[in-house]
């Protein structure tokens, strides 16, 4: 596989690709195959995406998310939908990654902008094992999505 760059036309090409999406959101796989034992993921967040909640059952899937543009914030809850905790990750701020444990239940948003966040998780990617969505938050598309992403960016700081 050639070199790839991590530069500003990448993340402005992401950026309008997210753009251009109803889900307003795009990536860029880095790995070769989904046999990989390194998952690597370049994901571009356009305001007013949502991202289900959700979580990885397997044991060894840890996930780490490294800021490349912008800002953002990651939501964690308890298995029935509590706030556990908030974390606001950006690019040269005071925390730009973040590592969970398989089983935790998550979400995020870009704040105040259009954010790139490189998502990094052991391989192999099996599309055979779905990901476990939060059956307390509404389904990409349900009626309910507005609402929810609103609770939940009011509930946040922007600052």
């Amino acid at each position: 596989m050639a070199d790839v760059l991590l530069d500003q036309s990448l993340f402005d090409a992401l950026l309008a690709q997210a753009a251009a999406s109803p889900r307003l959101r795009s990536h860029l796989l880095l790995h070769a195959s989904h046999d990989e034992p390194v998952q690597r993921v370049c994901i571009a967040l356009q305001p007013g995406t949502y991202v289900r909640p959700h979580c990885h059952r397997q044991e060894d899937k840890r996930e780490l998310l490294l800021m490349l543009q912008g800002r953002m914030m990651v939501v964690t809850f308890s298995e029935d939908g509590r706030e556990l905790s908030r974390h606001r990750l950006e690019t040269g701020g005071a925390l730009c990654a973040l590592e969970f444990d398989a089983h935790t239940w998550h979400s995020l948003y870009p704040l105040d902008g259009p954010a790139v966040v490189m998502e990094i998780k052991p391989g192999p990617y099996r599309p055979e094992v779905k990901t476990d969505f939060a059956p307390w938050a509404p389904a990409e598309g349900d009626a309910g999505v507005a609402a929810f992403l609103q609770q939940m960016q009011r509930a946040s700081p922007s600052a």
